[in-house]
């Protein structure tokens, strides 16, 4: 993807987890998350962040080459590590996370892929080829994604996205055939007897 589709999904994406989690907007965790929507292509001196931190970008583009371990699962433990072992900087450290993992999506959908298996000299890349870059299809899936979520808001809340409702229909469902989030039925009452009638007594018979 290109380097403002990373950004705008990256922002936008930000803004909708820093919302649902009842955080006030912050400007300094929303630049955090757009470094951190740009950080795996520091791997590539002609990048956005490349151009910016040219000697480093040099550096690492040299000994791991485009697309290596930036781009690998290697990278994201790396980052859930440090977020560990420096939890008091969190506010930092989870918008730049959030950031960089819409990177990787936004990579996976493109032909090239991901080789999250990285550092297997035979690596793989893995990758679900439904965006083109600079093409079309990321511009549309870019403007839909980040329209979504910005109108949230403004709206004080997000539509549902198609599959939301599927999903939530299916959670149903297995609660209910689980006996799950309602009370266990107990046998069914007993009518009411009927009370005997006062003042009527029986003929006695014989």
């Amino acid at each position: 993807m290109m380097a403002s589709s990373h950004i705008i999904v990256g922002g936008a994406t930000w803004f909708y987890v820093s919302t649902r989690l009842g955080m006030p907007f912050d400007a300094a965790a929303f630049g955090v998350a757009i470094l951190g929507s740009l950080a795996p292509d520091i791997d590539h001196p002609k990048s956005t962040l490349g151009q910016w931190v040219k000697p480093l970008s040099l550096l690492v583009s040299a000994i791991f080459g485009h697309r290596g371990i930036t781009h690998s699962t290697l990278a994201i433990a790396a980052c859930l590590w440090f977020l560990h072992e420096h939890a008091a900087y969190s506010h930092i450290i989870i918008p730049f996370l959030v950031g960089y993992l819409t990177h990787l999506a936004g990579d996976l959908l493109t032909p090239a892929g991901l080789p999250l298996l990285w550092p297997i000299k035979r690596r793989r890349n893995f990758a679900l080829p439904i965006l083109k870059t600079g093409g079309f299809s990321e511009q549309l899936a870019v403007t839909l994604l980040a329209g979504w979520m910005i109108s949230g808001l403004f709206q004080g809340g997000w539509p549902p996205l198609p599959f939301e409702r599927p999903w939530r229909s299916v959670v149903a469902a297995a609660q209910g055939y689980f006996g799950e989030g309602k009370e266990v039925a107990g046998p069914p009452p007993l009518p009411p007897r009927k009370p005997p009638e006062a003042g009527r007594n029986r003929p006695l018979r014989g």
